[in-house]
């Protein structure tokens, strides 16, 4: 056994073995870290681990049957002991592997300074996660990219103390995308997590990279590869560690899942995702699609949380974009999908945001609703839509000081989103901050040109501040929005334009058969007919609206209090109804302590 040891020793097979293992593992730690960069499958990495197993075999054999002489290469039963070579490559070998352990080292040093273990999450006090690239051949896997990305928005929102830029915001950089420190000013956060997924032969690899805001350096990042139908493991497994890594600490146990609040189904995913992206467009043909996409889902997956307070927010909120159905039917509903929502999912701050809009401008108890927009952004307090939603009942109830701050607050999380940018422009023109609101608006239709309601809102506060020439430029410019039915509304207005009264007349019928079919709101009538000063016909739109909960009715921007309409003594009486007078005598508290109001 001692010969046997001498032999290896003289032959250099341990020198030989060391020095490959050495170079090997820098090898491998090179190809891991610029694997994800090239777009690298995950089967050819296993096989270059394998390669280098097999190497090592090789190498050392070779090293013990083959040696170098000043004649060449020569098996070592052929060679002279004395004219051997053996002992100074002996020596080279050290060398070799003094400098790998040297670069080992290096390697060492670097990795714990930018680890994930050892990033401080104070360094990290806010980030933007980008919507990953599909990397995949086909090039159809969008959808799942945008989903592991909303994943990780979804986990990083639940870190204490963490901003999270929002999903509007973040994903507005789909197609453009400048660098990463121009999106971290735009954002204003102080690192950008962007990543891809590939997907080939049933695989999946999703890589992920930490970039600082700052200089755009990558501070850490992770690859995980898997099979495509264990993306929800994958997702639950990136977010982890992603989490691990801004938090600075470690989590043995993986997280347990919440019973409805996540799908097994692609197709369930896929048209969830679906109805998201149509939802965030705000417009009536989105909307239609936006609902069509949720119901898809439902059929697919019935116990699918998410898809429920979806479609519930997307019935809700279509009343201030196309009636798709009688408000009774359309609340109610949205009401059942909300609770079934919450059962599945105590969690779902949503499907609270959407029952508090329903107590708000349907039902109209408006300590209840309060009650319920408030917890759902206890449950998630970085969700900017359920902070919108919240700033909608504070300017509804005329406290538009605290509408302003949290309205304020849904902008500053998503600044590129269009919605947000037209509640704070709506908050602003209830204070008289016109110039404010109209710049609002115009930065809301810089981000959706598309978006009517901010269309709507920038037209109303021409007509309400004089400005007829902007107004009039503005419903004939090329690039306006409006429906029809926006603009059928608008040309029935005094102030709009100089037609006789034969055609105003004529605009005002071609509302009337709108409202009679279901097809605008009757508060919309209600108050072309009291800004003409037609007493009568605005009372009884009135009646109407407030028979079938027209939710426009509650909204400050058509009707503030009945004291606003002096001349119009039936408009007042018809504003007089039990939960308006709460909704009015709260309006006019708030006008006490200088919140401000609409019509002076």
């Amino acid at each position: 056994m001692d010969n046997f040891l001498k032999e290896l020793k003289r032959r250099n097979v341990v020198q030989v073995g060391l020095a490959y293992v050495a170079i090997a593992w820098l090898i491998i730690q090179v190809v891991a870290n610029i694997g994800p960069m090239l777009g690298l499958p995950p089967w050819l990495f296993k096989v270059f681990l394998g390669l280098l197993a097999a190497g090592l075999l090789i190498t050392l054999v070779l090293s013990w049957v083959y040696e170098f002489t000043s004649q060449g290469i020569r098996r070592t039963e052929e060679v002279d002991r004395d004219a051997s070579l053996h002992p100074v490559d002996g020596r080279k070998l050290d060398f070799v592997i003094i400098g790998a352990l040297l670069l080992a080292l290096v390697y060492f040093v670097w990795e714990s300074r930018f680890s994930p273990a050892e990033l401080p999450v104070n360094e990290v006090e806010s980030v933007a996660v980008l919507p990953f690239q599909d990397l995949s051949e086909a090039g159809d896997q969008q959808y799942l990219a945008d989903g592991i990305a909303e994943e990780l928005i979804n986990a990083l929102s639940g870190i204490p103390g963490m901003k999270v830029a929002g999903r509007s915001s973040s994903f507005s950089f789909r197609n453009a995308k400048p660098d990463v420190p121009v999106i971290a000013s735009t954002l204003h956060v102080t690192h950008v997590l962007e990543g891809s997924v590939r997907t080939s032969g049933g695989q999946l690899r999703v890589s992920a990279q930490l970039v600082n805001g700052a200089d755009g350096f990558q501070v850490w990042s992770k690859v995980f590869d898997g099979r495509l139908e264990d993306v929800f493991h994958v997702q639950d497994e990136l977010s982890r560690l992603v989490v691990n890594a801004l938090q600075s600490k470690r989590v043995t146990s993986e997280p347990e899942p919440i019973p409805g609040a996540r799908t097994t189904s692609m197709g369930t995913y896929n048209a969830y995702l679906l109805g998201r992206f149509e939802l965030a467009k705000r417009t009536e043909a989105s909307i239609r699609l936006a609902v069509a996409h949720f119901r898809e889902a439902l059929l697919q997956d019935p116990e699918y949380a998410p898809a429920y307070s979806g479609l519930a927010k997307t019935l809700v909120m279509s009343p201030y974009y196309v009636q798709l159905a009688a408000p009774k039917e359309l609340f109610a509903e949205a009401g059942e999908l909300a609770q079934r929502a919450i059962e599945l999912d105590a969690a779902n701050s949503e499907a609270y945001s959407v029952l508090g809009t329903i107590s708000m401008v349907f039902e109209r108890n408006w300590q209840v609703a309060e009650q319920q927009l408030k917890h759902s952004v206890v449950i998630h307090s970085s969700d900017a839509g359920n902070l919108n939603l919240f700033g909608d009942y504070l300017y509804n109830v005329g406290n538009f000081v605290a509408a302003l701050d949290i309205e304020g607050q849904a902008a500053e999380l998503e600044p590129l989103s269009a919605v947000n940018q037209h509640e704070l422009a709506i908050v602003n023109y209830f204070l008289g901050r016109y110039d404010e609101a109209i710049a609002l608006e115009k930065l809301a239709l810089l981000l959706n040109s598309h978006f009517s309601s901010a269309w709507n809102t920038l037209a109303r506060i021409y007509l309400h501040t004089g400005r007829e020439d902007d107004l009039r430029q503005l419903l004939v410019s090329p690039e306006t929005r409006f429906s029809p039915h926006f603009q059928l509304w608008f040309d029935a207005l005094p102030g709009v334009h100089l037609d006789n009264a034969a055609v105003i007349e004529k605009k005002i019928a071609g509302l009337v058969g709108l409202a009679e079919r279901g097809e605008i709101p009757p508060t919309n009538l209600a108050y072309v007919y009291a800004v003409w000063g037609d007493d009568v016909q605005a009372a009884e739109w009135i009646s109407r609206a407030y028979a079938s909960h027209d939710p426009i009715l509650v909204s400050p921007a058509y009707f503030f209090l009945p004291e606003d309409w002096p001349d119009l003594p039936l408009t007042r009486s018809a504003l007089e109804q039990p939960d308006l007078s709460e909704l009015f005598q709260l309006r006019r508290q708030f006008i006490t302590s200088g919140s401000g109001r609409v019509r002076n």
